[in-house]
């Protein structure tokens, strides 16, 4: 497994799914010296179906009772179908918005009451966009404990899902690709502690945006 997640890490860095320099966050406004663009993988077909495959292989393994999954628009769509398709898993998909029309869903697919749904995203920071699809799906009738991710960016998302009853099972955390790109060259030790650097800097600016901005699930 190391070995698989150390050639993804290079790969993602080799088409350019992250990047550094000065990127300003899109929900708290803070700049980060690295940026994440997993939307390119559409683009390299070898390398998605390796992503989706490995994340299951690795998060769904201590994972019991999941009869359906959905991923958060719109990058993790594609991943969650691969998934669906390749583990003959059941897939819900979830709308931007409802329909102002016909049926008026929010939430497509087939699914029961009461079952468990698990959340497919690409990068977590706060948490907030796993929890918006989780309050959908929820609102719907279905059961959501468990977010398997590609990326946990360390920003406080992990410790926001569990306050609100979902465990997430991440394939990478921001330090650990850090730690796989040095051991294969392609960034320098200096690199890596600005993300360091960043990640204790900013830390409570974003613990209070999660407090103020992060929606809550009533998980009693």
């Amino acid at each position: 497994m190391d070995e698989e997640l150390r050639k993804i890490a290079v790969q993602l860095f080799e088409i350019d799914a992250l990047r550094f320099g000065s990127f300003e966050t899109h929900a708290a406004g803070i700049l980060t010296p690295i940026w994440f663009d997993l939307r390119v993988i559409i683009s390299h077909p070898h390398l998605l179906k390796s992503v989706s495959s490995i994340l299951w292989k690795f998060a769904a393994i201590n994972s019991k009772g999941i009869s359906k999954i959905c991923g958060v628009p719109y990058t993790a769509l594609p991943i969650a179908t691969l998934i669906s398709v390749e583990a003959d898993v059941p897939m819900l998909m979830k709308r931007k918005e409802a329909k102002t029309y016909g049926t008026k869903k929010l939430i497509e697919g087939q699914f029961n009451t009461g079952d468990t749904c698990t959340i497919i995203e690409d990068v977590v920071a706060t948490g907030s966009s796993v929890l918006r699809t989780a309050k959908d799906l929820i609102n719907e009738g279905l059961k959501v404990q468990e977010a398997f991710v590609i990326l946990d960016r360390e920003q406080g998302g992990r410790k926001n899902l569990e306050e609100n009853g979902i465990q997430m099972r991440s394939l990478f955390t921001l330090t650990s690709l850090m730690e796989y790109l040095v051991q294969a060259d392609k960034i320098t030790p200096v690199m890596v502690q600005d993300v360091k650097d960043y990640l204790q800097r900013d830390q409570e600016l974003l613990d209070n945006y999660i407090k103020e901005k992060s929606p809550r699930l009533n998980t009693s």
